[in-house]
């Protein structure tokens, strides 16, 4: 069996590829099976038998679905016919990584580092410079992955600030989210979340310019 694992920061990315794997697969007239829409295990999935003789294409995005023991008789099947996509929106642990099967392909799709620059300086008193940054931003990239991407990592500063031991990240990627969460009241980040919601809604409603509505979100929450 096939293998193909697809994880990153840049989940527009990922999922464009993701997209464009399944397209291929249609066209080609494979037998598509979700993982998350099947009650059946990893391995009563990957056992059965294509009813019509078709290359089979199997999609998974939840990597928790897969158990250690799944995972364990995954290695043994070599003999495996078709196609397994594993999916991730963000970063897969290396711990998981590492226990797959050793001939798999994986594809991970990393933020810019001018992103990362301006996530790292999200923090109260940096107005200015986040301002300036994000401009700088949005010059090569969408407003709106930018906003996602921001969002996403408000969310991790709450996460982390309120119970970091269930984030599912790396310990050097916690470290850094603890260090900027410290800079921020577990209230301010509670603000800021809906607030973030509520330009969502706005921009997608005509009723407001997301970078306009950006700006004034980190003067009024970052000064």
């Amino acid at each position: 069996m096939k293998i193909i694992v697809l994880h990153g920061e840049d989940v527009k990315k990922s999922y464009d590829r993701l997209t464009k794997f399944i397209d291929v697969a249609k066209t080609r007239s494979w037998e598509i099976t979700y993982f998350d829409e099947s009650k059946l295990s990893l391995r009563e999935i990957l056992s059965q038998v294509s009813l019509f003789g078709k290359e089979r294409f199997f999609v998974l995005r939840d990597y928790l679905k897969l158990t250690k023991n799944e995972i364990i008789w995954l290695n043994k099947q070599s003999q495996l016919q078709g196609n397994l996509i594993i999916y991730h929106e963000g970063t897969l642990p290396l711990a998981f990584l590492k226990i797959l099967p050793k001939d798999i392909k994986t594809e991970e799709f990393k933020l810019a580092k001018i992103i990362w620059t301006f996530l790292d300086n999200l923090y109260p008193g940096n107005t200015g410079k986040v301002i300036r940054e994000l401009h700088e931003v949005v010059k090569t990239e969408a407003p709106e992955f930018v906003f996602s991407v921001m969002a996403k990592h408000f969310r991790d500063l709450y996460w982390v600030k309120t119970d970091a031991s269930t984030i599912p990240y790396q310990s050097w990627r916690i470290s850094k989210l603890k260090s900027q969460s410290s800079k921020f009241s577990e209230e301010l980040l509670k603000d800021i979340i809906p607030d973030l919601a509520q330009i969502d809604i706005e921009v997608k409603t005509s009723k407001a310019n997301l970078v306009s509505a950006l700006d004034l979100l980190i003067i009024k929450k970052l000064k």
